[in-house]
């Protein structure tokens, strides 16, 4: 995915509709981590967007890094949390960064932004290289099942803030999601929108590349980071994977 030039005002009020849900990916990540006693000290978030991930990961501690591809989000988090180490990049698949780290994550299906499966298995391979040893990949994606299907349109609605999503799928097994927010801001009306495509393949397919790329101990689980008995039918998965 090009670097894409989202508006500091599309940051915040996306910040505002689902940034709390970044915030609560990451407890649950520390919570798992505690009770499988691993170490983490140090995170690599790729396309952080708002932040909210990375922001309740230094406040427990943590060393944080981030890369995003909007600057608008990249503008946006640097105001926010100015003491995390920020890239803006031209592709999710770039990482300047040197050096390893404990945790790698990629929430919110940025993974599917990424428009062939070739580059699916390059971000995994470019992943695997900024792990420590015992360190994790935490993904999620939409499956197959949710996208290849998915046609809605949907409007929120608040005293500041209105949001008109609209999805659209069956183009070259290509799902088009587009968001566009209306904000009331001392009586002006404010619009500001962004477009995803987003694609989809096996989950099979996906595990197998994981593995190729070396991280041999790959878990499916729900948004609670607890196994999944079967994915037949699940439209969102998350990912635990590792080395060893």
């Amino acid at each position: 995915m090009d670097s894409q030039q989202v508006s500091v005002d599309f940051a915040r009020a996306w910040d505002n509709h689902q940034g709390n849900i970044a915030q609560g990916v990451a407890e649950r990540i520390l919570n798992y981590a505690e009770e499988n006693k691993i170490k983490l000290s140090s995170v690599l978030d790729i396309d952080f967007g708002s932040s909210n991930l990375l922001g309740y990961l230094k406040d427990n501690g943590l060393k944080c890094f981030g890369t995003e591809t909007r600057q608008g989000m990249y503008e946006y988090s640097k105001e926010k949390y100015p003491e995390i180490t920020y890239y803006l990049t031209k592709s999710i698949n770039e990482i300047p960064m040197r050096g390893k780290v404990d945790l790698v994550t990629c929430t919110h299906d940025i993974v599917n932004y990424l428009e062939t499966f070739d580059e699916w298995v390059d971000f995994f391979k470019n992943v695997t290289k900024h792990l420590n040893g015992h360190g994790m990949f935490i993904f999620d994606f939409y499956t197959k099942d949710k996208l290849q299907n998915w046609n809605e349109t949907t409007f929120t609605s608040s005293s500041w803030l209105d949001c008109l999503t609209n999805v659209s799928s069956g183009l070259y097994d290509k799902t088009v999601i587009n968001y566009t927010y209306y904000i009331n801001y001392q009586n002006y009306m404010i619009k500001t929108r962004d477009i995803m495509v987003e694609s989809y393949y096996e989950t099979d397919q996906i595990v197998a590349a994981l593995k190729k790329c070396g991280l041999k101990n790959v878990q499916l689980v729900d948004k609670n980071l607890n196994p999944l008995s079967s994915t037949n039918g699940v439209e969102r998965i998350y990912v635990i994977a590792r080395r060893k």
